[in-house]
């Protein structure tokens, strides 16, 4: 038995053909006594339930938490994988919603969480199929789709190879949605500030913006990003802040590439003497939308706390 990630997707345009992508899966993997873990909403989870003669060995997840940003969600995932391998399991199977506009979420980030679960999960014995509504999806999404699954599967029955599959190392995401705050005057704007001068600076424009507990967290995020700058970017570093309609966004700038590690930020460094990459996956666990932006100018750190923006016309 293969032992990596086997990673499909699949797109269906009414309720049978969700019912003939989906079923056949756990249904095969229950027949092989393999965890099934289940990570749809409320509906969809009730739908799967109503068609299959026994439910009760299928793990579904309720807390959306789950899928709260790529990085928690592929840190979560992995601790569920390992304690499954720890049991016995040669097998585990899953399924979920990435967050997108077509089912009401956002799809910033989750470009680069398609492409790097190929990589970072090579090591466990997984099979996981995402399934999206061509209904509702943009063409933008599914494009990313179709790059960054190697296989595809139909409510026939059939599976074949992506032709436009990318590996994870080439793999280019989606462009950063510019956020409308980013069109006004920034409220702070200083240049190679000390990280301590930074978070002042960001907790003192947030308070009146947002929650205590995203307070912090963007008291540490802009810590974290200030400090790779002055360490790892190149001179001069210029942090921004904006902040309304409940929310703050803060850039983070220094005039170096960024990171060539296309993943940066979604797994933590192991075996670095730099440890470059830890303070990235560090900002991306907290409950912030991170954006990690390379323009010809350098590169930026985008966080963002609080109310999300509208959606896009």
């Amino acid at each position: 038995m293969r032992v990596g990630h086997v990673h499909e997707a699949g797109f269906y345009s009414s309720e049978d053909e969700f019912r003939a992508l989906i079923v056949p899966f756990v249904e095969e993997g229950l027949a092989h006594g393999e965890p099934v873990v289940i990570g749809y909403d409320d509906h969809k989870s009730a739908l799967l339930r109503s068609w299959l003669a026994d439910a009760s060995g299928v793990a579904f997840v309720s807390d959306r938490s789950l899928y709260s940003s790529p990085a928690k969600a592929i840190a979560e995932y992995r601790r569920l994988f390992e304690r499954h391998v720890g049991e016995g399991a040669r097998r585990i199977r899953i399924a979920g919603d990435v967050p997108h506009a077509g089912n009401g979420g956002r799809f910033d980030g989750w470009d680069r969480y398609e492409a790097a679960v190929n990589a970072v999960w090579e090591d466990f014995p997984v099979r996981s199929v995402c399934l999206y509504d061509a209904t509702t999806v943009t063409p933008e999404v599914r494009d990313v789709v179709e790059r960054t699954h190697p296989h595809l599967v139909t409510p026939l029955g059939e599976r074949f190879p992506s032709g436009r599959y990318e590996d994870p190392a080439s793999f280019v995401g989606l462009p950063a949605e510019p956020d409308p705050l980013e069109a006004t005057e920034p409220l702070v704007e200083l240049s190679d500030p000390a990280p301590a001068e930074a978070r002042h600076a960001v907790e003192r424009v947030a308070r009146a913006q947002v929650a205590g507990v995203v307070v912090d967290d963007l008291v540490l995020g802009i810590s974290e990003a200030t400090s790779n700058a002055r360490i790892h970017g190149l001179a001069p570093t210029t942090v921004r802040i904006w902040a309304g309609r409940g929310r703050v966004v803060v850039h983070v700038h220094d005039s170096g590439p960024g990171p060539r590690d296309r993943l940066a930020g979604l797994m933590p460094v192991a075996d670095s003497v730099t440890r470059s990459g830890l303070g990235l996956w560090l900002t991306h666990q907290l409950d912030l939308d991170v954006a990690l932006i390379a323009g010809p100018d350098g590169f930026t750190v985008r966080l963002r706390g609080g109310r999300a923006p509208g959606p896009r016309r």
